[in-house]
């Protein structure tokens, strides 16, 4: 069995249906995102969120989620204190710039994918999540080049039943190069062609690292291709993504982001 030292974590933000009303902005785009980094660093970026959890939160236990991270829902109603959300903030900042990760995300506009292709539309999930497989394998070939061969595995979050069976198939079916844009010689460089997923409860730090980048990210892609409208130049949404695409963002040797770190399709 292969033993992987990098792994990409993978957040969901939309969902895959096509059966919505697709004209609605709150579910006409999918987006996965994924953070990859080391497993030593995974170890690192443990600690510092144990650490930082006990100081604002009382408990190690406590799982950041950016949902009610942003609204002060308990357990993070101390963050209604401006005070106290301005010093947890520059915190947070901190640990996304100073941690070593590389982020790729995907975003699917379902409904120019529905217009354009009609009934030849691919399942968006399985479209994004082979997009995400690639850029990752593109990643593991870099470093390969440049370093020595390493293997890699993708953790996502448990969603329970259907949905679990779902993204482990389609982990499959791309691994073994049956996807819309065919994955070449994934076993060279993924350590399992089994997705691995954890719940929520599980309390994973890479899992909560990408929650919290993850709308940011969206955000950036959709502003890029002018369908959102920029963010607060002073929001802690547009710090994050500053970080992002200054030094997150996997990019080409020319330094260029779209299509390499981020991708929009279609086109």
């Amino acid at each position: 069995m292969k033993t992987p030292s990098v792994r990409m974590y993978v957040d969901e933000n939309g969902n895959y249906s096509l059966r919505e009303n697709l004209t609605n902005p709150s579910n006409r785009f999918l987006c996965l995102t994924g953070v990859i980094m080391r497993l030593s660093t995974h170890d690192k970026l443990e600690q510092q969120l144990g650490e930082l959890k006990l100081r604002y939160f009382g408990s190690k236990k406590i799982v950041l989620h950016r949902r009610e991270i942003v609204s002060g829902k308990p357990p993070f109603e101390v963050l209604r204190n401006e005070g106290t959300r301005d010093y947890f903030n520059a915190d947070m900042l901190k640990l996304f710039s100073d941690l070593e990760y590389r982020v790729i995300s995907v975003l699917i506009d379902k409904k120019a994918h529905v217009d354009k292709y009609k009934l030849r539309a691919q399942d968006p999930y399985a479209l994004a999540l082979e997009y995400l497989m690639q850029r990752y394998q593109y990643w593991l070939q870099d470093y390969a080049k440049k370093f020595k061969p390493i293997f890699g595995d993708i953790l996502a979050e448990s969603r329970g039943g259907r949905e679990d069976r779902i993204t482990k198939e389609t982990h499959k079916f791309i691994y073994e190069g049956e996807g819309f844009n065919r994955l070449r010689n994934a076993s060279q460089y993924f350590s399992s062609k089994e997705i691995k997923l954890r719940k929520k409860k599980d309390n994973i730090a890479g899992l909560q690292l990408v929650d919290l980048i993850s709308h940011p990210a969206r955000r950036h892609i959709l502003s890029q291709n002018n369908l959102a409208q920029n963010l607060d130049s002073a929001s802690f949404a547009q710090e994050v993504v500053n970080i992002l695409v200054a030094q997150k963002f996997r990019r080409d040797k020319s330094g260029q982001i779209d299509g390499h770190g981020t991708v929009f399709f279609p086109k």
